[in-house]
């Protein structure tokens, strides 16, 4: 997730206002994909004293490697240092208890929700604050934030639902076009029509439901005439609500583990 916002900021870095970026990661030789950019230093630890302090410090990391990550990135900060975490789980206030334990760096800390289509600025992201984050802070987190995509503001308590809606949202339209792509194979179609035709109609399909004005079960009604092969597979999909209800476990199952994470 740090790589895809990462991608969508450089990519708009002027209008952001980002003069230079360091990637600190402990095991860089294990990363694909990584940007070769000019604004871009890559290290694998940050061991010397910093020759300037960060303006934003972004937390990329597993929930359970949060604490040594700000206990590392502590030189970097200044009591106006935004601190923004892409963690699952992690709370506002479990950050700004363990960054004030290593000194006053003040409480200048945001909680995101991205997504991966953030790579491509097509990302939704979900943020909410700390109290104490100053009106400027808000203002160029949302800048960053908006330069990969949509963002909305929600309560704090709403953040582990957020992660089972849009945070693991991706995978499950991922894991459609498999099952769709399988079951094309498997009636005879060839493995690259079958993969352009599934992921062409779901995207012509999102594309459709952004730029209506309709509810996208009225989108699904205007497809579906009555004895026809849309009713059809409808049947099976909307019958006793079965995706419905699975979809609800699944979304459940996302929000309990990003709670979890938290504790």
């Amino acid at each position: 997730m740090g790589q895809a916002m990462l991608h969508g900021w450089l990519n708009h870095a002027d209008s952001i206002g980002i003069s230079k970026v360091t990637i600190i990661d402990p095991n860089l030789d294990k990363l694909t994909g990584l940007p070769d950019h000019p604004l871009v230093t890559y290290l694998n630890n940050y061991a010397a004293p910093p020759q300037q302090k960060a303006q934003v410090i972004v937390l990329a990391c597993k929930p359970q490697d949060m604490a040594a990550a700000i206990a590392d990135m502590i030189p970097l900060a200044t009591a106006d240092t935004i601190w923004l975490s892409i963690a699952a789980g992690i709370s506002v206030e479990w950050m700004a208890e363990h960054i004030s334990i290593h000194g006053d760096m003040g409480q200048q800390i945001i909680r995101a929700m991205p997504n991966t289509p953030s790579a491509l600025g097509m990302g939704i992201t979900a943020l909410s604050g700390h109290p104490a984050l100053t009106a400027d802070n808000r203002q160029f987190g949302l800048a960053m934030l908006n330069a990969v995509g949509e963002v909305i503001e929600v309560e704090e308590h709403l953040m582990d639902a957020v992660t089972a809606v849009s945070g693991s949202g991706p995978a499950y339209i991922f894991h459609l076009q498999e099952a769709m792509e399988a079951k094309a194979i498997a009636m005879g179609i060839d493995a690259d029509a079958a993969r352009l035709m599934t992921m062409a109609t779901i995207r012509g399909a999102a594309e459709l439901m952004w730029q209506s004005d309709e509810p996208p079960a009225k989108l699904r009604q205007n497809v579906s005439s009555p004895g026809g092969t849309t009713l059809a597979a409808l049947d099976h999909l909307m019958g006793n609500d079965a995706l419905i209800k699975l979809m609800a476990k699944a979304m459940e199952a996302a929000r309990n583990r990003s709670a979890e994470l938290g504790k």
